[in-house]
Parts: structure tokens; C-alpha cells; sequence
């Protein structure tokens, strides 16, 4: 009797510190969107006052010289993403990295000459909507000088995330994608330009 005892309060106790931990991490979870919705609009308020004729220069190498760029807070930015079926408007960083995942979307490859690639974390102020987005949907693209861009959704995908060369290839004209919610693998949004 008196071991039961003790292993129900073993597992008592393993299952309330399980319980601590999933509130700890849903708790993070709801900080850190917080935290990166606050950098996008942060981000966002700073685009208006910069005089993107005055700031912008050419990106150099990897196809990336067609794209302006201007920068904000130490990082480039080569335009916003406006997605108005799902009221949500992003810049995005001129390159990617993990870090700079963790401010706003980012240029993965490609530019608005052709096979444009965005990825963004799947945070709901980032690309968590995404899988909202229908086909005929429009996704709109201001690059850093203030050219417009209109694509509309052809159609959405998951892909395993070593699918590199299906991800940057197949001809689209901009391919937007983010983690799933299990981070297992990539949900992807095929455009076409209008």
C-alpha cells in the first residue's frame, strides 16, 4: 500500500511539472508573437519616413541586383507583402538567416524579375495565416523604390523541408512558405503575376 502511495505521488508530481511546463511554453509561445508583431510594425512605421529614392542601392551578386533595398534599424528590407483577404500587411528583409526570421519575413531567392522566394516563421503575426490563403487570392508586393507588384494565389503545398530544389524551383513567380504547426514540414504558396 504504502508503495503505491508513493508512486502516485511520483507521478502526481511528474504530471503537474509536465502540466508547468506546457503552460511555460504556451506562455513563451504568446510572447514571442507579441514580441514579433511588434517588429513588424515597428519596421512598418519606419518605411513610410524613409526616402526610399535617397536610401535605396542595388543589392550585389546572386541574381539580387534588380532588387532595391533600404535600411531600417541596421537591416535591409526590400519591400512589404500585403495580403488583403487576411488584413495583414509584412516587410521583408532583403536575406534570410534564423535571426532575422524572428523580426519579419525574409527574401529566401529570387527576386520580382523572376521565381521570388519568401519564407517567414509561422508566428500569427508572420506567415501563420497563410494556410487562409485560397487560390485567386492576391498577394501584393511594394519593393523598397515603390514598384508594385500583384500575384495571386495559384495554389498551396507542403513539402518536406529538404525539398530545397522543389521549394526554389518550378517557375513560379513568387513562392511564399513557413513551418506547419508541427515544424515537420513546409507549408508553400505557389503565385502567379498578374
Amino acid at each position: 500500500m504504502k508503495h503505491k502511495a508513493k508512486y502516485n505521488s511520483i507521478w502526481t508530481s511528474i504530471g503537474l511539472l509536465l502540466i508547468a511546463a506546457a503552460l511555460l511554453l504556451c506562455a513563451y509561445n504568446i510572447w514571442d508573437n507579441g514580441r514579433a508583431a511588434a517588429s513588424v510594425q515597428g519596421v512598418l512605421a519606419a518605411l513610410p519616413e524613409t526616402d526610399a529614392a535617397g536610401s535605396t542601392e542595388e543589392q550585389p551578386g546572386e541574381g539580387a541586383s534588380e532588387m532595391p533595398t533600404v535600411l531600417i534599424d541596421g537591416n535591409e528590407y526590400i519591400g512589404t507583402l500585403d495580403f488583403p483577404t487576411l488584413g495583414l500587411t509584412l516587410p521583408v528583409m532583403a536575406d534570410w538567416d534564423y535571426d532575422k526570421l524572428k523580426i519579419a519575413p525574409c527574401r529566401y531567392a529570387g527576386t520580382t524579375a523572376g521565381n521570388l522566394v519568401i519564407a517567414g516563421h509561422n508566428y500569427r503575426s508572420h506567415f501563420g495565416p497563410l494556410d487562409n490563403l485560397r487560390p485567386g487570392d492576391e498577394v501584393i508586393f511594394t519593393d523598397a523604390a515603390g514598384n508594385v507588384f500583384a500575384y495571386q494565389v495559384a495554389e498551396t503545398e507542403v513539402l518536406q523541408p529538404t525539398a530545397i530544389e522543389k521549394m526554389t524551383g518550378g517557375g513560379w513567380d513568387l513562392t511564399l512558405f513557413t513551418c506547419t504547426l508541427s515544424g515537420q514540414t513546409r507549408l508553400t504558396v505557389r503565385c502567379t503575376r498578374q
